[in-house]
């Protein structure tokens, strides 16, 4: 099983566009590029050295920001990596594990790994709201949802956890939504819930692999038994520190995109297309045609999501980029759509 992921390979660039340059928001980044902190931290990293077995002290500061004990705390190379970590652990091949889609593939692939069975729960369009599942031993939730940016209140989710015997929520995109609330209250609480965060999204440091799961004691015991010693490496660990270092100045930029992405969505309904109402740094619209609506972009000097993969064809995912980048990308939507659909530039 494959999945489709965002992201402008090089081989992409260099076939479609000839090298030229263009803006990627397929991958829903901040923007801004890894804050200044956690490239000078990456400059004293020493390569001679083993890092620490597990992750100290990263987890520490992690379990202080979660107001955690750091034994509730995993640090994990990306948060795919902690979704088959806690999928792993926790579902017993066999085992029920329902999944809320449209979302994202890795969950599926995942619970295949571990001998599991999905038990899909499909959301309809155009709100993509949450449908009760049936019974399942296991349930894995994206919340905030990619790709349709939608959070699920707290009071749904605790109705979802009377239906399964434990909850995996990826919690990727929580500090990017507007109407987000804080997953890991429920771990706190006792709740038989395992919360996935992932570092690459609010700072933009994909290479850098720095994810970590927040869990019960009892329940991270069982995951840990699972984890290889060393799970990232110094450079990771020096990142993931110093990302925490900027977290309130990173976090007092997400307002901003946040109505970069209300104009995005209103640039996209003033043309015809509808758009999920998405709470993040990312717009979901419907267009018609999701490869040629991407292929048309490309050729405008911007990179989408088709969500094709999603089981949404007619839908594409658009990250916010920078304040600089919005007059040509809101240009090029209007020359896209026009593309797509023959409507004409003046309509």
């Amino acid at each position: 099983m494959t999945v489709i992921h965002g992201g402008l390979s090089d081989q992409e660039r260099d076939a479609l566009i000839g090298g030229r340059e263009v803006i990627d928001l397929s991958a829903n980044l901040h923007p801004d590029g890894p804050p200044r902190e956690v490239i000078e931290a990456l400059r004293g990293i020493d390569p001679g050295r083993y890092p620490s077995i597990e992750a100290e002290p990263l987890r520490a500061a992690l379990a202080a920001l979660h107001g955690v004990d750091p034994e509730c705390v995993i640090v994990t190379p990306g948060a795919s990596a902690g979704i088959y970590l806690a999928v792993g652990a926790l579902l017993a091949p066999g085992g029920r594990c329902a999944i809320f889609e449209p979302t994202f593939g890795e969950y599926a692939r995942a619970v295949f790994a571990a001998g599991g069975v999905v038990v899909s729960a499909t959301a309809g369009e155009p709100r993509f709201d949450v449908s009760e599942p049936p019974p399942a031993e296991m349930a894995v939730l994206c919340n905030p949802n990619n790709p349709t940016g939608r959070v699920v209140p707290r009071r749904t989710v605790e109705t979802l956890l009377r239906r399964t015997r434990v909850l995996v929520i990826d919690a990727a995109y929580e500090a990017l939504a507007e109407d987000a609330w804080d997953a890991t209250a429920l771990v706190r609480a006792g709740a038989p819930v395992v919360v996935i965060h992932s570092m690459t999204k609010l700072f933009a440091m994909p290479g850098m692999r720095v994810g970590y799961l927040v869990a019960p004691r009892a329940i991270a015991a069982v995951i840990r038994t699972m984890q290889p010693p060393w799970p990232v490496g110094a450079g990771e660990i020096a990142a993931g520190l110093a990302a925490l270092d900027a977290y309130e100045a990173r976090r007092a930029t997400v307002p901003a995109l946040r109505d970069r992405r209300r104009r995005i969505e209103a640039a996209l309904n003033a043309l015809g297309a509808m758009c999920a109402p998405s709470t993040t740094n990312f717009a979901l619209a419907e267009v018609g045609d999701a490869a040629r609506f991407r292929a048309a972009l490309l050729e405008r000097g911007f990179a989408v999501r088709d969500a094709t993969s999603f089981g949404l064809p007619t839908w594409v995912r658009i990250a916010v980029p920078s304040e600089a980048a919005m007059p040509a990308l809101l240009e090029a939507l209007r020359g896209a759509y026009a593309a797509v659909s023959g409507a004409p530039l003046d309509a």
